[in-house]
C-alpha cells in the first residue's frame, strides 16, 4: 500500500511538471492608443463634479503685472465645484516679498484679496467663468487637452505615491494650456508637456508642461508641474462673507500693498529680475 501511494505522488509530480513546461504562457495585453486614451481621460475629467489643481512653476521665472506691482508667480491651489464655483489661492513674490492672492468666483462674479486683507468684489481674471472649465467646446480643460499634438504613448510607470500610470508625451501651444490654471497666468509660445493618466481610473493625474523658448545658459526654462486630484471629493469652498468685503474696492490695491508689507517679515529667498513672460491683472 505505501508503494502504492509513492508511486501514484510520482505520476503526480510529472503531470505536474510536464504541464508546467508546456502550459500556455500568459498573454501581454497590448499597449492603448495613445490618442484614444487621451480622448478618453479627457471625457472623464469633464465628468467629474469637484476636482482640486495644484501648479508649481520651477525655472525661469513667469511675472503677474499688477496693480500692487510686478509679482513672481511660484503655486496655485485650486478647487472647483461643479457647476459654477471656484476658489484658489496663489503664492507670488512682490518687492523680495512672499505674498498670497486668493481669488473667489461664482459663475460672473469675482472676488480676490491678499491673504489676511478684505476681500474685494471686482474681476481678477478678465473672461473667466468657472463654467467654461468643464462645460465649453472651445474653453476650459477641453480645449487645454484638445490642443495636444503629437501625443505619444512613452512607458507604463507610477507616481510618487504609487499610482500606477500611462505616461504620454505630446506639444501644444500655450496659449491654449493656459485654459489648465485657470488663467490665473497665460502661457504663450510652443510647450512640451508630459501626461500622466491613472491607467485604472483613465483620470489625468499629473501634467509637466515645459516652455524651451524661456531657458538661457544660466537659468533652466519655465517649468509648470500640474496635479490633478480629489476628484468628486466633498469641497469646503468659503465664499466670502458681506462683512468681510472692502466697501471701496477702488481703494484695494493701496490698502493690501501696504498691508501686505506690514504683514511679511521674511523676504523671498528667491527672486530674479529677469521677466519671461507678462500677464495682466485688472483693477
Amino acid at each position: 500500500m505505501r508503494r502504492l501511494g509513492l508511486i501514484v505522488v510520482i505520476v503526480v509530480i510529472v503531470i505536474l511538471g510536464i504541464s508546467g513546461c508546456t502550459g500556455t504562457p500568459a498573454t501581454t495585453e497590448p499597449p492603448p492608443d495613445a490618442a484614444a486614451l487621451l480622448i478618453q481621460a479627457t471625457d472623464n475629467i469633464l465628468a467629474v463634479n469637484a476636482l482640486k489643481i495644484i501648479v508649481d512653476r520651477t525655472g525661469a521665472d513667469y511675472i503677474l503685472a499688477t496693480d500692487i506691482g510686478s509679482a513672481i508667480f511660484n503655486r496655485m491651489e485650486a478647487q472647483y465645484v461643479s457647476p459654477n464655483l471656484m476658489q484658489a489661492k496663489a503664492k507670488v513674490t512682490l518687492s523680495m516679498l512672499p505674498v498670497e492672492i486668493e481669488i473667489f468666483a461664482r459663475d460672473d462674479d469675482q472676488w480676490w484679496r491678499l491673504v489676511g486683507t478684505k476681500w474685494a468684489k471686482q474681476t481678477f481674471l478678465p473672461g473667466f467663468n468657472p463654467r467654461a472649465l468643464l462645460t465649453q467646446e472651445d474653453r476650459g480643460l477641453r480645449a487645454a487637452f484638445a490642443s495636444l499634438e503629437n501625443v505619444v504613448l512613452v512607458e507604463d510607470t507610477t507616481l510618487d505615491d504609487g499610482t500606477p500610470v500611462y505616461h504620454l508625451t505630446a506639444t501644444a501651444d500655450g496659449d491654449k494650456i493656459s485654459w489648465m490654471m485657470l488663467y490665473l497666468v497665460q502661457i504663450s509660445g510652443s510647450t512640451n508637456i508630459d501626461v500622466y493618466i491613472d491607467k485604472e481610473k483613465k483620470l489625468p493625474q499629473k501634467l509637466v508642461v515645459v516652455q524651451p523658448e524661456t531657458g538661457t545658459e544660466t537659468v533652466k526654462p519655465t517649468t509648470w508641474d500640474m496635479e490633478f486630484y480629489d476628484f468628486d471629493v466633498e469641497a469646503n469652498l468659503q465664499e466670502p462673507a458681506d462683512s468681510e468685503v472692502e466697501s471701496t474696492p477702488e481703494a484695494t490695491a493701496d490698502v493690501t500693498a501696504e498691508a501686505a508689507v506690514e504683514t511679511t517679515t521674511e523676504p523671498a529667498t528667491e527672486a530674479t529680475t529677469e521677466a519671461t513672460a507678462e500677464a495682466t491683472v485688472p483693477s
